[in-house]
């Protein structure tokens, strides 16, 4: 059967092609349900669900659930925009889920609607262009994921937007290249000349010059937002634009500078930050990772505040995702020491997760506090399925825990507390049950990017 139906609408084309890996009841993929109603094996219930014997009908079971979960979702949203708002934010997360699958089974379908959200998204961004703005000053035209809260400062051009739309996007470009599907180029191409030049030179004072001399690493640093999240994105972006093959910045180099700046232990808050001498006056304040240990001696590691103004607050745990994404990430590529993996393990075990609260009770922040987070009760924003998750691998009861979260979702969530974000989310379910296929599979390579 061809992987290609042009004929159809995306979405519907993507749907046709997955129903030959589900048994849909009572829905077709040509129409147009609120929910899809799928018919989901059931475990031996004389068996630990994790029993042995009942690995492989899990495994069935979740590839149904996510493809269920899924198109129920996307038949809600077929007219969506991906180019305004805060769609192209979470659509790392739908992209996510689509590689996890495509890495767990090694059905193509999988990737290509990764490949198809995200060249939907780059077209519409390119063919919605708006200036970008530098106090008043105009920075030229620009394909845009229209932020309206940002338009009178940057034309509503968003850095961490982009960012975080971008990294969803090379990890696509990664896997097509490793397949050999030429689309990796079209991605890849729009991300760096398009999202990363943009943001290089949005201040008129930086020359190319200035980025690539010796003071390069200190430049970058000018250019970048100053919030941790969007730098840990562009780490994460700086290292795949450089395994794609990208020369004309030092991506890697730049890489490497962020790597070190936010995964660096921090054993007192006056000690030295790494490049002190290189890029003195652009240390961030909230540079490392804080080293705590537990009443019990368990080491583990506080992720300070995205806002570098913010120094004493901790980051909660939603937002952390993203540091703990970069650290497997750098861990798997040798530029961090297991030191790091095992204490933000650590953080997740004896800080984050709260058992005695509830099977799938996380706290809202990561030094273990649980106040208000945004308007989110407790409990309600300790979100772990966009970078916690990717811990699994290391810890055998963090495996149990996401295998047996993601079980628990197929079944509704019933023990996940009311309200919570890892199931009220709408990409929330679909990226664990993806992640927890790739967790039993052979093929999965859980410890491998993308």
């Amino acid at each position: 059967m061809s992987r290609h139906l042009p004929n159809l609408p995306r979405p519907i084309a993507f749907l046709s092609a997955l129903v030959p890996l589900l048994w849909i009841v009572g829905a077709s993929a040509q129409t147009a349900p609120t929910t899809f109603e799928i018919v989901l094996p059931s475990l031996n219930p004389d068996l630990s669900p994790l029993a042995e014997e009942n690995l492989p009908i899990l495994s069935d079971r979740l590839v149904l659930a996510f493809g269920r979960d899924y198109a129920t979702y996307l038949m809600s949203h077929l007219d969506r925009s991906l180019h305004e708002g805060m769609a192209v934010y979470y659509l790392r997360q739908e992209i996510q889920a689509f590689l996890d699958m495509w890495r767990a089974t090694g059905k193509n379908a999988y990737l290509d609607q990764a490949k198809n959200l995200a060249l939907q998204a780059i077209r519409e961004a390119t063919d919605h262009p708006q200036p970008l703005l530098w106090h008043g000053e105009y920075r030229g035209l620009w394909p845009c994921f229209y932020l309206e809260s940002v338009q009178a400062e940057t034309g509503g051009h968003n850095q961490l937007t982009d960012f975080q739309g971008s990294a969803g996007f090379l990890n696509v470009a990664r896997a097509l290249q490793q397949i050999n599907e030429p689309e990796w180029k079209e991605i890849a191409d729009f991300v760096e000349r398009q999202v990363v030049r943009k943001w290089l030179f949005y201040k008129p004072s930086i020359t190319p010059g200035q980025l690539t001399g010796s003071q390069s690493n200190r430049y970058v640093l000018v250019v970048l937002n100053g919030a941790r999240d969007a730098r840990e994105h562009f780490a994460g972006i700086c290292l795949d634009l450089h395994q794609l093959g990208y020369r004309d910045y030092p991506y890697v180099q730049w890489g490497k500078l962020l790597i070190d700046l936010y995964l660096t232990p921090r054993y007192d808050p006056n000690e030295a930050a790494p490049h002190q001498g290189e890029v003195l006056d652009r240390i961030p304040g909230n540079w490392g990772l804080f080293v705590h240990t537990t009443p019990e001696g368990y080491v583990w590691l506080s992720v300070p505040n995205y806002d570098p103004n913010r120094l004493t607050d901790p980051m909660d745990t939603s937002h952390s995702n993203r540091t703990v994404w970069l650290a497997a990430r750098a861990y798997s590529e040798g530029m961090i020491g297991l030191d790091v993996i095992e204490g933000l393990v650590n953080t997740l075990r004896y800080q984050i997760w709260a058992s005695e609260k509830g099977p799938f009770y996380f706290n809202n922040y990561v030094d273990g506090s649980d106040g208000e987070m945004d308007g989110l009760a407790n409990g309600r924003g300790g979100n772990v399925w966009f970078g916690w998750h990717r811990l699994a691998p290391y810890d055998e009861e963090l495996t149990t825990l996401f295998l047996s979260m993601a079980y628990d979702l197929t079944n509704g969530g019933e023990n996940l507390p009311e309200g919570a974000q890892n199931k009220a989310m709408v990409n929330a379910p679909t990226c664990l049950e993806a992640w927890a296929v790739r967790l039993l599979a052979g093929r999965g390579q859980p410890l491998v990017f993308p």
